[in-house]
């Protein structure tokens, strides 16, 4: 007679320690985020956080100790999720001026989308509260000072005959950051969405023309 498989559903492994440790600081990052859109900083306190995550104050404290040093790992959190989502876009795409105006429009993408509300609300904080920005600036530090490195490696042409390349990468986010800042803090409309509109396009002008240029004679 021949074997049948058997159809009896198998017991699900169970998950260690350290995955159960993950799943939970995920569950805090990401409730800490939607607080921050929410709420605001004011907003964002252990209480709601926990509540939001569905896990208990002494879990918080186990994992992160402080509400700074949460909120720390949550603009890490923020941030590297805005890198991996460009990284990801850009190097999908051909080189070229494609590349470079694609380059405006991920970023855009990124900074543009309602979690850069979270980072913006602990840059605010973290200037006015000595407490928190020990834990901030860190952090953005690392994001900046990550760029150019990132930059090198999705334009090297450019990177290589452009003498103040990094300069130019500083600008790009600096703009994109700050149309970000805009977005997030006035209501939109049919003329502001216009006029970002054509600072975009004309922002894509400026960078192709920049990137293209050749090196200055030594």
């Amino acid at each position: 007679m021949p074997l049948v498989p058997s159809t009896t559903p198998q017991p699900r492994a169970r998950r260690t320690q350290a995955e159960r440790s993950a799943a939970t600081r995920a569950r805090l990052l990401d409730a800490s985020i939607g607080c921050l859109i929410d709420y605001g900083y004011a907003g964002t306190t252990t209480l709601a956080v926990c509540k939001r995550a569905g896990v208990s104050n002494g879990s918080l404290l186990h994992h992160y100790g402080t509400r700074e040093r949460l909120l720390g790992a949550t603009l890490e959190a923020v941030y590297g999720r805005l890198r991996g989502e460009v990284v990801r876009r850009l190097e999908a795409l051909p080189k070229g001026d494609d590349r470079i105006d694609a380059l405006v429009d991920v970023l855009w993408s990124a900074f543009g989308a309602p979690e850069f509300k979270a980072i913006l609300e602990l840059w605010l904080a973290a200037a006015s509260h000595a407490d928190l920005s020990w834990s901030m600036w860190p952090e953005a530090q690392a994001f900046d000072e990550g760029n150019v490195p990132l930059a090198e490696a999705l334009f090297p042409e450019v990177a290589a005959r452009l003498p103040d390349f990094s300069t130019w990468i500083s600008l790009i986010f600096q703009v994109v950051q700050g149309l970000g800042l805009v977005n997030a803090t006035r209501p939109s409309n049919v003329e502001t969405d216009a006029l970002r509109a054509r600072t975009l396009t004309l922002f894509k002008a400026v960078l192709r023309d920049a990137f293209k240029a050749e090196a200055a004679p030594c």
